[in-house]
């Protein structure tokens, strides 16, 4: 497809791999259902819609005379969905409904990088804002906006090389698309396990998942990736072609630098494991978080956990109502596992002890969940070792202090492993700087339309007082795929020592700021 108001070139570096062959799988031919707890926090659009505020996308692009959405659906080989048309609203919705009230002028399903580059051309032309979209999964809204939605779904065909061994996605598969493709071939690459959740935003993040203190973060499989930058160019980016953005691009954040199109991993083997879901009774909840922590960190390859402090139902929380939480998987067998857990187990008799051995994609589908959904707000941090017992009470207290709503708070308190083989690779590796932790945690709110304005108001300020009185035992860094708009320093936050590499990165492939967002990675670092 030419283009040539746009002054854009199209341009491949060259790459010893040959072309990617023997497609074995597409995407997938249904999507996972949403679950009672989505339909019910999500409610009418409307409902939804009110709780949420317009963000800018990606900055405006200086160029020729403008061109209306009719020249670019010309342009497009793929669909252009502009409002009132059939499914522009399903198009359109984000993951978490607090941002649904961020319509774009349009929604470009774009099918390959020429569609990429025609809608940066027309962005151009049109000095209109733009954002990026794989699986619409960002937090806090940055891939909505009220430009054009740069759509990149339908580029989600998985091809294996088998001169190479490697693995060819296409920037718009979801966890879902890969599991599917990768099911009958006894590989895998580490990935979330949200279904719907795309490879795009999980591997430029770094992408945590059950497999990951085992193989390492999803962007650590990563040996290339294919990105149309700034200028219009179609770049390879590895260890050998534009190494500064491929090193930005494993861990780096989305949105930042490029739209990728493709990203190419090395898989590995898939072997037997051991899932586990087990819950304690509403007692013993500081020794117990303290026993599973000390669990994994004394067994950092060979376990995975998910372990929280949940309420047992919805309305007011009390210490006497909080369960402790271990969701996880291990890389040995059953008999083992409970060898591991005794000291929790002993500690406490559980109200469930599900623990079975599963094959690797079994027991992918057993961890699955669309959790976070509906409408919600969090924050993130980072632990090196663990939460000691004085910290577990203060999450304790700030959880009996929730102000109130209408939804059960399933996500208040969370630890995931982090450690193990993600911390195998030094910080400044990669862009992903946080391999001295041992933990992630995550803290949530989440609510309803059945919920006032003042509820969620109260919750959102309960949320930013609890996180704030949180820090002294953390870390002062979070995750930036589970960002916040209202979290301080930020930009050191989620890239620490990588910041002004990062910056260097930036100058070099988006010199004019045109992926421009509310935390993007700025030209230059804050004096």
């Amino acid at each position: 497809m030419m283009l040539p108001e746009s002054g854009i070139d199209h341009i491949k570096t060259s790459d010893p791999e040959t072309a990617m062959t023997n497609r074995f799988a597409g995407r997938a031919a249904a999507s996972t259902a949403l679950s009672r707890r989505r339909l019910f926090q999500s409610g009418a659009l409307a409902a939804g819609a009110a709780l949420g505020s317009r963000i800018p996308g990606a900055a405006a692009l200086e160029g020729p005379p403008p061109r209306g959405l009719d020249a670019l659906a010309r342009d497009l080989k793929g669909r252009l969905i502009r409002p009132n048309e059939p499914g522009f609203r399903v198009a359109a919705w984000p993951n978490n409904g607090r941002w649904a009230d961020v319509l774009p002028l349009a929604v470009a399903m774009c099918v390959d990088d020429r569609d990429v580059r025609a809608c940066l051309a027309w962005a151009r032309q049109e000095r209109q804002t733009f954002a990026v979209r794989c699986g619409g999964h960002n937090y806090a809204g940055f891939s909505t906006t009220s430009g054009l939605l740069i759509d990149v779904k339908p580029m989600s065909a998985i091809t294996f090389d088998p001169k190479t061994g490697l693995v060819t996605v296409g920037a718009g598969a979801s966890n879902q698309d890969m599991a599917d493709a990768f099911r009958a071939t006894g590989l895998a690459i580490p990935s979330g396990r949200c279904p719907t959740v795309g490879i795009s935003g999980l591997t430029l993040g770094g992408g945590w998942g059950f497999s990951a203190t085992r193989n390492g973060l999803t962007c650590d499989a990563l040996r290339a990736t294919d990105a149309v930058t700034a200028d219009g160019v179609l770049r390879r980016a590895s260890a050998r072609d534009d190494a500064a953005l491929f090193w930005a691009a494993r861990g780096g954040g989305g949105g930042n630098f490029a739209v990728h199109t493709a990203f190419t991993f090395e898989p590995h083997p898939v072997y037997d494991v051991t899932v586990f879901n087990i819950v304690w009774p509403a007692r013993h909840q500081v020794e117990l978080m303290l026993d599973l922590q000390d669990i994994q960190l004394r067994n950092p390859g060979l376990i995975s956990t998910r372990s929280k402090l949940a309420p047992a139902a919805a309305g007011p929380v009390s210490r006497g109502g909080l369960r402790v939480q271990t969701l996880g998987q291990f890389f040995g067998s059953p008999d083992q596992l409970r060898a591991v857990l005794d000291r929790p187990l002993s500690r406490s008799r559980p109200i469930v002890a599900e623990i079975n051995a599963m094959n690797y994609w079994s027991a992918r589908d057993y961890l699955v969940t669309d959790d976070p959904g509906g409408l919600y707000d969090m924050r993130s941090s980072y632990v090196a070792g663990g939460l000691g017992g004085e910290a577990i009470e203060a999450m304790i207290g700030w959880m009996e202090k929730w102000p109130g709503g209408s939804v059960r708070q399933d996500n208040m308190g969370i630890l995931f492993a982090a450690g193990g083989q993600v911390k195998a690779v030094k910080p400044t590796d990669t862009a992903y700087v946080h391999r001295d932790s041992d933990f992630i945690v995550e803290m949530e709110t989440s609510w309803s339309p059945l919920d006032t304005p003042d509820t969620v108001a109260r919750q959102q300020a309960w949320l930013t007082e609890y996180f704030a009185a949180m820090q002294r035992f953390v870390k002062p860094q979070s995750y930036v795929n589970f960002p916040s708009r209202d979290l301080p320093n930020w930009l050191n936050a989620y890239y620490g020592e990588n910041v002004g590499k990062l910056c260097e990165v930036k100058r070099r492939y988006d010199p004019d700021n045109v992926f421009r967002f509310p935390q993007s990675i700025p030209l230059t670092a804050p004096a």
